[in-house]
């Protein structure tokens, strides 16, 4: 499931390959969230290679976490820390 729309598919040529490359790379880009707590899982959901940023906790000191898993579904559980 991309983030972005793609190119329309009568857009060919030139201009059509070039808008796919630029579609490719565009939704390649991780979707950053933040969050506060001890940790993301449970409360943020993400798609694999989704980042999560630990902004305000007492309680811990990591604060770059990642979502693993190679299928793309949403899902609330499996961020690990970076």
């Amino acid at each position: 499931m991309p983030h972005i729309p793609a190119p329309p598919s009568h857009v060919t040529g030139a201009v059509g390959a070039y808008l796919h490359v630029l579609f490719r790379a565009l939704d390649g880009i991780p979707t950053i969230s933040k969050f506060s707590g001890d940790s993301p899982n449970s409360t943020v959901t993400g798609y694999p290679g989704d980042l999560a940023v630990n902004m305000t906790s007492a309680t811990t000191t990591i604060r770059l976490w990642q979502m693993g898993g190679s299928v793309r579904r949403p899902s609330t559980t499996g961020w690990t820390p970076v």
